[in-house]
């Protein structure tokens, strides 16, 4: 890095080292990671957010459920559930992939420390820590113009609820995950 500063090639600063008889060991580079965990985290994030669309859409319905709206029946002659059939397929599968595939990491995260600063798995976090804080914005947007409004009924408020607590449990567990990460090494 000196030699690269000061103006040197890579190509000398190989060929200047190589002529002189160093005796000493050439460190192995850390590993930056790899295909392998690059697919273990993108595998890890999709599951995620797969279990967090469905059960959204499963809460929803639910909701809808308890609280009907009779405007919005009239317009809905037959109940179709095959959605409903779809999301708990959907979360039947992808919550335990997506607690396995966590676990995996954060073994392999456990016995290689290094691996907390993957840049995949920032990207990954900063990038759902983005998304839920978008639903988040989203939900306080909407709460506030339907309050505005003066149109709260129960129906509408669990249904920010549920966003609130699903975005943000999910933001806060990955922005403790960042924060509890060990100090990086200078």
């Amino acid at each position: 890095m000196l030699l690269l500063s000061n103006g040197w090639k890579e190509k000398d600063i190989v060929e200047a080292l190589s002529s002189e008889s160093l005796d000493m060991p050439i460190p192995v580079p850390p590993d930056k990671g790899g295909a392998r965990e690059a697919f273990l985290h993108l595998l890890t994030f999709a599951t995620l957010y797969a279990v967090l669309i469905s059960l959204t859409y499963l809460y929803f319905r639910f909701i809808n459920k308890l609280f009907p709206d009779p405007e919005l029946e009239r317009h809905l002659l037959i109940e179709n559930f095959s959605d409903v059939r779809r999301s708990l397929a959907v979360l039947i599968i992808t919550f335990p992939l997506f607690l396995w595939m966590s676990r995996l990491l954060l073994l392999d995260m456990k016995k290689h420390p290094e691996k907390i600063w993957s840049g995949i798995r920032r990207w990954l976090t900063y990038l759902t820590l983005f998304i839920t804080a978008l639903a988040l914005i989203g939900d306080a947007v909407t709460l506030l113009f339907f309050l505005l409004e003066g149109d709260l009924s129960m129906r509408f408020i669990l249904k920010v609820l549920t966003v609130l607590i699903l975005a943000g449990v999910t933001f806060t567990y990955y922005f403790l995950a960042l924060k509890a990460a060990p100090s990086k090494k200078s």
